[in-house]
């Protein structure tokens, strides 16, 4: 998205006014009245169309800008609704519901963390879909952790840091085509580049987990799993042709079949396997489809975690997405994101701290747009003169952005992947945010490697970077 050239770019103070209401009402609505953000991204939304308007941007330009920026995102609010209604019916299905049983029966507590973290990298390395891993792996691996006595914030934080991990180092996610896109740099020397970043967190975290589920299991933390695994064997009828569903998506996806199509087979093999192995009713099919399915087993716990999906269950997601995609796209369209970016190259004077404005305008991006997409698009665009002048090749820049636009995006509650997640396994942002370890992890590492100077490398003199060239 770029802003009408006919439009000058409005001055810092008049671009930070809706900047500023939206993160006072934001912070006032989030943390002290604890409501939903959605008032708010539309306050600021309104704020940035009546300032563009006061500094000469006509309408039908305003209204181009939040058009564009939706648009380009129907894919993805499409790709949310589908996953809400996989849920649904992998869990009437039994497919969720057998994935905890057997993670019941073959995990401990001690080993949980640090295995569904690299299940969920592996699952997401696959398919390219972090939000698939979480929707799908994710719901199953809350049940088991609680099964097993393992807090659902920890398991949250696994889950995500797994399910990022493996998007990341995708040459199938979305969002990790579209970061070396923006800038011209080939998708795998994109990919390599971050290994040097990704690796050491997912190390890190590996230790970490570990050394989590070792203390949650030595203070007495696991559970009669009996509680749990009774009632869904009581509840649904198991069979080794629950496997099949997971498998074909799977195939499909490694077979690169577009997203949108794969999870629609998902859904309807998983309808088959409700009307088929369940017993279910076509209508009762429908209605879960939409709703959700809510679960009366007489186990509490289990109804909780079991009474969830459908697509009503990511409506709220896919309104916050609406609403800070308007935003996001009025900011960045009349040109009031760019100039607030222009105020802070001024801090450009070597790799470390080039290295961290470039992370922290990607966190800014996230958090007042909401949307992790253009927090990779905008400061690509702002900040690649700057690498050049500094004979960096941009594999290090869209590394950078990758670590402070996409992995930082899960960590903020407003953001459309942390609604998604809560949406998703019913885990608030806050509480799983610290335990999410390689989100906040990798932006640290390529910060500390860029002041010392570790994983750079530059061009030489007249070198045209043909290996970085799509």
């Amino acid at each position: 998205m770029h802003k009408c050239d006919e439009i000058p770019t409005p001055p810092f103070w008049l671009a930070m006014i809706p900047v500023i209401i939206t993160g006072v009402t934001l912070a006032y609505s989030v943390f002290i009245l604890e409501t939903q953000p959605h008032f708010s991204l539309f306050l600021g939304g309104v704020t940035a169309g009546l300032c563009a308007y006061w500094h000469g941007v006509p309408w039908p330009t305003i209204k181009e800008g939040f058009k564009l920026s939706i648009s380009r995102t129907i894919p993805s609010l499409i790709i949310l609704l589908i996953i809400g209604m996989l849920i649904a019916v992998w869990i009437a299905s039994g497919i969720v519901p057998a994935l905890m049983l057997l993670g019941l029966e073959v995990l401990v507590a001690r080993w949980f963390l640090p295995l569904i973290l690299l299940f969920c990298s592996i699952m997401a390395l696959i398919t390219g879909s972090s939000w698939s891993t979480v929707g799908t792996i994710g719901v199953a691996a809350v049940g088991v952790g609680e099964g097993l006595g393992v807090p659902p914030a920890m398991t949250a934080g696994a889950v995500v840091s797994g399910a990022f991990f493996g998007d990341k180092i995708s040459p199938m996610s979305d969002s990790t085509n579209l970061t070396p896109s923006v800038l011209g740099v080939h998708l795998f020397d994109h990919i390599k580049h971050m290994l040097y970043t990704t690796i050491p967190s997912l190390v890190l975290c590996l230790i970490a987990f570990t050394l989590i589920g070792f203390s949650v299991a030595g203070n007495g933390g696991g559970a009669d799993v009996a509680v749990y695994t009774d009632p869904i064997r009581e509840h649904f009828k198991l069979s080794p042709w629950l496997a099949l569903p997971p498998l074909i998506v799977i195939v499909l996806i490694v077979k690169k079949t577009p997203a949108i199509p794969s999870l629609i087979a998902g859904v309807l093999l998983g309808g088959i396997a409700y009307l088929v192995l369940q017993g279910g009713e076509l209508s009762v099919l429908s209605d879960l489809i939409h709703t959700g399915v809510a679960m009366d087993t007489g186990n509490a716990e289990m109804d909780a975690l079991f009474s969830r999906g459908g697509m009503e269950s990511m409506y709220n997601v896919v309104i916050l997405a609406l609403i800070s995609l308007s935003l996001g796209g009025i900011l960045n369209y009349t040109g009031m994101l760019h100039s607030i970016v222009l105020k802070m190259s001024r801090l450009l004077n070597n790799l470390g701290n080039l290295t961290t404005t470039v992370v922290g305008t990607s966190v800014f991006v996230n958090l007042i747009s909401a949307n992790q997409y253009l927090a990779v698009i905008l400061p690509g665009q702002m900040f690649e003169e700057s690498y050049r002048a500094q004979n960096l090749k941009l594999k290090n820049l869209t590394r950078t952005l990758e670590a402070g636009g996409t992995l930082t995006a899960p960590l903020i509650p407003w953001n459309t992947s942390g609604v998604f997640v809560y949406a998703a396994i019913g885990v608030p942002v806050m509480a799983y945010a610290p335990y999410a370890l390689l989100c906040w992890l990798t932006a640290l590492i390529a910060i500390g490697f860029a002041y010392l100077n570790i994983s750079a490398p530059r061009v030489k003199p007249a070198e045209e970077e043909p290996e970085d060239q799509q």
